[in-house]
């Protein structure tokens, strides 16, 4: 990122220009902010392309392309102009260093980083799937690690179906190396989703080893090996080796689909200190380099906490937008069309190059992927709601990747699970076998009382005049809110936000963005109101959200909707003989490892329980299915749920109620009375009427019913 020089643009549409973060053959990408201090990233074209009417189409159906595709691992688009004399268009600034600057500069990334990355990745994969299109040129350089996990960037020739006329007849796009054989070979299958699936195996050899699956050749050299050899794995850890063969399969039939790999990535987070420290310096450098370009108005909010002393070592240039072939730091060259290479058997000796630039080659139309697949079992990461330690309240991403979608009154949301009969007092939950209600006695609510104006008359007026109520979410953490199988966003929480939109005359927004995120940007204003299975604590009421015990916010009122609490799984039929908590001394005990699980177990057993952590829930289910732990214990909704949606679920069954619950709220600034009061008496409204019950019983939530709508009920 470098300061601007006088030829440079000092406004693009309506974007101050700040910066200049990168450029190439094609054209530059500049720093802007938008009049509120937002940061952006706008990519301009040569004014020479903008002559070239097929540049323009092509430039235009990027724009619509990343129009189309949200979500908190992709840059979402904030405006953009193909049509202008200089097209042009705007993503959220990401704070990242490309997958490919971060392996050349500090070598192969971590096990458990390269999981991390992987995870993310198949949740951009699924947002880009369920638009109909297929991203067709994933590869290092459209990667970019930030501080809130990767982001998939880069849609100049993502493809849909149903627009046949993205290239000439037979042509398809992609870089050798990372191409699916199908796109490679003339009378091949379609191509589909599946052909992301292949590059993203792809993805993970690089990040792990520092190499590509074909190794390093002239493109036509690569795209021989594609087509003909098998991919070179060696260096890659256990685990990751199976998941990149199965990606890398030659057939696209026989490559998982995504919702399977999700299954055996896990969940996608926390994504706290994941990077290596050469590349959390590099972000670091470059929120400093943002707070220095900010330019009137006075610096920006950092980006990031301020960090330790750089380390030595190598570091490459900092910048935002990736390195594709040489040229200036944050080249460009990647983007734009190129001359076709014929696909053709070529000689081994060819002369050897570094990673190709993308290519077109000849191949027919593509299409996006429909292959059948199991629901995923959910990968949570609880710490992220139950541990206050976990949040990373200052350590925010500008932009966050939001997901936007409207959630109408008849909206999505209407398919779910229940795992089996949840019997018990609504609300209750045992806790060291004493009985807790529903609801705390602490706090005061008011319901709607007859003759009284309905909620939405008292909602602010600029949320009345809009129309919509904007929610920060994760979608994360099934059943509560996550996407499905299908691509849609559904959950708990979904059909909630739903029902309450009914009810105040509005319709409820969600833009999901990582966890540790959300309180943060309510308190910048970026939603109205943050709804994700949060649970109510003092410190986020008191506005101290970083585990550190400092206040880093103004503070929230949490509108208490829901209790969370743990849960016991076993073999069906339990052998053990297992009733209880008081039960797990001197058994084997299964926990998601960093979660509060092992913390419970151990109070519980006194330290007589043998403790067994694993990284993910799937990895839990099966650990208990096949007998080798006594028990499970995860979060009592997450876990119900998988065990509904299991495939062997029939195998496993949930003993009892939930236990050690806390209450969850819906968060509202501090300075929000009038939204707050309006939501508390909408969901009480829901309680009274029964709506709310139906929702829980739907999603097998029964036990985390709440008698009324309080107002800081936690602890």
């Amino acid at each position: 990122m470098r300061p601007l020089s006088k030829h440079d643009p000092q406004q693009i549409g309506p974007f101050r220009i700040t910066g200049l973060l990168g450029g190439g053959g094609m054209g530059r990408v500049y720093l802007g902010h938008s009049a509120d201090g937002r940061a952006v990233a706008v990519k301009t074209a040569r004014s020479e392309l903008a002559d070239d009417q097929g540049f323009r189409t092509r430039f235009a159906r990027e724009v619509a392309a990343a129009r189309r595709v949200s979500g908190p691992f992709v840059t979402p688009v904030v405006d953009a102009a193909p049509h202008d004399d200089v097209p042009w268009m705007a993503t959220d600034y990401v704070p990242g260093v490309s997958l490919t600057d971060a392996v050349r500069d500090g070598g192969p990334l971590p096990g458990p980083t390269v999981r991390l990355l992987t995870a993310g990745l198949l949740h951009a994969l699924a947002a880009v799937h369920a638009q109909g299109l297929v991203h067709r040129d994933l590869k290092p350089s459209n990667i970019l690690l930030t501080a809130e996990g990767p982001r998939v960037i880069d849609f100049g020739i993502a493809y849909s179906a149903a627009e046949t006329a993205l290239t000439a007849t037979g042509t398809a796009l992609g870089t050798p190396g990372f191409m699916a054989p199908e796109q490679l070979v003339m009378t091949g299958p379609e191509v589909t989703g599946a052909a992301d699936v292949f590059a993203l195996g792809g993805v993970i050899v690089f990040a792990a080893t520092g190499g590509g699956p074909y190794g390093s050749a002239d493109p036509q050299v690569l795209m021989y090996r594609t087509v003909h050899e098998e991919p070179r794995l060696d260096g890659l850890p256990d685990g990751l080796r199976e998941l990149a063969a199965d990606c890398l399969a030659r057939e696209p039939g026989q490559r998982p689909a995504l919702p399977v790999l999700m299954n055996r990535s896990g969940t996608p987070g926390p994504y706290a200190d994941w990077l290596p420290e050469p590349v959390s310096v590099r972000l670091r450098e470059l929120s400093e380099g943002l707070e220095q370009l900010s330019g009137r108005g006075g610096p920006t909010r950092p980006l990031l906490p301020p960090g330790p002393p750089r380390a030595s070592g190598p570091s490459g240039p900092a910048a935002s937008e990736p390195s594709g072939r040489s040229g200036e730091p944050g080249d460009l060259g990647d983007w734009g069309p190129v001359d076709a290479v014929p696909t053709a058997v070529v000689p081994a000796d060819a002369v050897p190059t570094a990673f190709a630039p993308t290519v077109s080659v000849a191949k027919g139309a593509a299409t996006p992927a429909s292959v059948p697949a199991p629901a995923p079992v959910p990968a949570p990461a609880p710490s992220r709601r139950r541990v206050l330690a976990a949040l990373v309240g200052a350590g925010v991403v500008a932009g966050g990747g939001a997901l936007g979608w409207a959630l109408w009154p008849d909206g999505i949301g209407n398919t779910g699970s229940r795992a089996g009969d949840t019997s018990g007092s609504a609300g209750g939950s045992k806790s060291g076998g004493a009985l807790s209600g529903g609801a705390s006695s602490e706090g005061a609510s008011s319901g709607g009382k007859s003759g009284e104006k309905p909620p939405g008359a008292v909602l602010p007026e600029e949320i009345r005049d809009k129309g919509v109520i904007t929610v920060g979410s994760d979608l994360t953490y099934a059943p509560m809110e996550y996407i499905d199988p299908d691509g849609r966003t559904v959950g708990m929480d979904i059909d909630l936000g739903n029902a309450l939109g009914r009810e105040l005359g509005v319709r409820f927004e969600f833009k999901s963005t990582n966890f540790a995120s959300l309180l943060p940007g309510l308190d910048a204003g970026r939603f109205d109101l943050v709804m994700s299975a949060m649970t109510d604590t003092r410190d986020r009421q008191e506005g101290r959200t970083d585990g550190t015990g400092n206040k880093t916010g103004r503070g929230v009122d949490m509108i208490d909707y829901f209790r969370l609490g743990l849960g016991l799984v076993v073999r069906k039929g339990n052998p053990e003989g297992i009733e209880g908590p008081d039960d797990l001394s001197g058994r084997t005990v299964a926990v998601e490892r960093g979660g509060p699980a092992r913390e419970y177990v151990e109070e519980t057993a006194r330290g007589n329980a043998r403790i067994r952590e694993f990284d993910t829930l799937n990895e839990l289910c099966e650990e208990v299915r096949r007998g080798r732990s006594a028990v499970g214990l995860a979060d009592f909704p997450v876990l119900a749920h998988a065990v509904a949606t299991r495939p062997d679920g029939s195998t496993l069954e949930l003993l009892g109620e939930q236990l050690d619950s806390v209450l969850c709220g819906i968060a509202v600034a501090k300075s929000g009375t009038d939204l707050r009061d309006a939501v508390r008496e909408a969901l009480d409204r829901l309680i009274a009427n029964g709506e709310y019950a139906k929702i829980l019983k739907k999603w097998g939530m029964e036990q985390g019913a709440v008698r009324r709508a309080i107002v800081n009920g936690g602890k």
